[in-house]
């Protein structure tokens, strides 16, 4: 694999590729990890046929080559007419996004509603788990803490997140911290508000997910501003 992003270097430096505009100032070319291998250009046919010679080149001398069964080609602003064009130079099939990658759904713009559905689905998983257990308060509060925020967290460590995914994950840890009564939650004894102030002001410490998703869009604005500044 070394010799491989060393390849693709060696081939970005030709006058005829362009690199992909989100990646121009990062420099990047590649992501690889195992078997798994993202390559990024501008949609252009002379770069993609730039990587597609340097493919070639590695597979001669290394005997391993794409497998196209498992391989797809993904566009973003490009016309129709020049998608079909790089389409038969590759002979790859044509992608749709999402794409997974290590497992995580990746698409060109922000979240939408229906790629939070894997969060959701996860943590409903753990609560029909914990469901037949009979667990204390503070067995369930550990478990918000260490479980259920942790998933939440890690999502949000990597996108930002729809303000109703963020709600609807509260509103799943809300209805478990206080248990349920039949098919129904029993009453909060506190608000949720009260129950994300740090436990020296009476809380139990949980991190309201609304302010720190908003804290991140705000970071993720401000990148953006200072890359065109």
């Amino acid at each position: 694999m070394e010799y491989l992003t060393w390849r693709l270097q060696l081939a970005a430096q030709s006058s005829t590729f362009r690199d992909h505009p989100m990646c121009k100032s990062l420099k990047l070319l590649s992501l690889c990890f195992v078997d798994d291998l993202i390559l990024l250009c501008k949609g252009t046919q002379s770069s993609v046929r730039v990587l597609k010679i340097a493919l070639e080149e590695f597979s001669s001398a290394t005997g391993l080559q794409v497998n196209p069964s498992k391989s797809h080609i993904y566009f973003g602003g490009v016309t129709t007419s020049t998608r079909e064009t790089i389409a038969h130079e590759i002979q790859l099939t044509k992608g749709s996004f999402p794409l997974k990658y290590l497992g995580v759904p990746m698409r060109p713009t922000m979240w939408k509603l229906e790629d939070c559905g894997i969060i959701i689905k996860n943590i409903k998983l753990r609560l029909h788990t914990w469901a037949s257990r009979h667990l204390s308060y503070a067995g369930r509060v550990q478990l918000i803490h260490s479980v259920l925020f942790g998933l939440r967290n890690y999502w949000m460590s990597i996108f930002v997140l729809l303000q109703s995914a963020v709600k609807e994950v509260e509103k799943l840890c809300r209805g478990f911290l206080w248990g349920l009564n039949g098919n129904r939650n029993k009453i909060h004894i506190a608000s949720w508000k009260k129950v994300c102030l740090p436990k020296a002001y009476g809380g139990l410490g949980f991190r309201d997910g609304s302010n720190w998703n908003r804290a991140i869009l705000a970071k993720y604005i401000w990148a953006i501003f200072e890359k065109h500044d």
